[in-house]
């Protein structure tokens, strides 16, 4: 998990993959933070997105390094409305904190990726490592 760790937070920028009508969806999404082995993201509830999570709650997100690694990863998500997790998450980055205001922002939702597993490729010609976590 470490190196997932390394890799998410070096690459705070990468792609959200949903379903949406039994279609793929991918767009950008920022990673916020990890805090006790789950995985934070956040959203808010007008947007498509949040439909599409609610009503099928698997995600794959992807970033790549700079360096060509690929980190791959899926599994099921659970909204949190925790506000102390929230506060966390509305502090990572100035661009959600100026959006949202304040972590009781009605439309401020958090999620995470609590158990699921993460590939790790390269160009190297090694087989791609699967964490499960």
């Amino acid at each position: 998990m470490e190196e997932v760790l390394r890799i998410l937070k070096e690459n705070v920028n990468g792609y959200l993959g949903t379903v949406d009508d039994g279609k793929p969806r991918v767009r950008p999404f920022g990673f916020m933070l990890e805090d006790e082995g789950k995985l934070y993201f956040c959203t808010n509830s007008l947007k498509d997105v949040y439909r599409q999570l609610k009503y099928h709650p698997y995600i794959e997100y992807s970033v790549t390094t700079r360096d060509m690694v690929v980190l791959r990863i899926s599994g099921e998500i659970k909204f949190c409305e925790d506000i102390n997790i929230k506060e966390k998450v509305i502090n990572v980055h100035e661009p959600v904190k100026k959006g949202y205001k304040s972590a009781d922002n009605p439309i401020f939702k958090v999620f995470y990726l609590e158990h699921g597993s993460a590939i790790i490729s390269d160009f190297s010609g090694k087989e791609p490592r699967k964490i499960v976590f």
